[in-house]
């Protein structure tokens, strides 16, 4: 089955995984996460770690997904575009208060996304983390963190969501804040076995 995901467009995996289709994510977070980890290099700045904008690159991602039209153009480039965004945002809110001249930094270098041509142990490792993301989505988060996260990559706003999961948007919120800071545990894990 996992060929099946393999074998779909960005632009389809990122329309199933607005659907709530766990595996399209993950296979998405698969075919990124190389991409993700060269644009977290490009930031070179005292106290921001890559790790930590790896994971905001991802945050980024799950909003791509969440807000993907397809008629605006490919996936790919708009999901790397909100990662940047992510990244950045998380760069200079790290460096806030902390260095004043820092404040208007630039990457020393823009990422380009790759033609494709990821190494074999890139390919390996990205695989890995998406078995294990998913893994990770059905046995560390509970019925109703997954069931609010899903809705959530498909574009519901927080009020639909609890109304559709019969509860307050407040409840929401408190769900997601939670998801977010397992997905960051859960990273940290990651990366350290890396």
């Amino acid at each position: 089955m996992l060929k099946h995901w393999e074998a779909m467009s960005d632009e389809a995996l990122a329309l199933a995984a607005k659907q709530a289709e766990e595996k399209a994510f993950s296979v998405l977070v698969e075919r990124l996460l190389p991409r993700l980890r060269t644009m977290a290099q490009s930031y070179h700045l005292p106290g921001v770690d890559r790790e930590d904008l790896i994971q905001e690159g991802f945050l980024g991602v799950m909003n791509a997904v969440r807000c993907y039209r397809p008629q605006a153009g490919p996936f790919a480039p708009y999901a790397l575009k909100c990662a940047r965004n992510s990244m950045t945002t998380a760069a200079r809110t790290a460096l806030c208060g902390r260095n004043e001249p820092l404040r208007d930094y630039a990457p020393l270098e823009e990422a380009q996304p790759t033609d494709g041509g990821l190494q074999p142990e890139e390919l390996l490792e990205a695989s890995e983390f998406s078995g294990e993301l998913h893994r990770w989505m059905q046995t560390a988060l509970t019925g109703y963190e997954r069931q609010a996260l899903r809705l959530f990559l498909a574009g519901y706003p927080y009020s639909e969501i609890a109304s559709l999961l019969s509860s307050h948007s407040k409840a929401v919120d408190n769900a997601l804040q939670r998801v977010r800071r397992k997905l960051r545990r859960f990273y940290s894990i990651h990366s350290v076995s890396t």
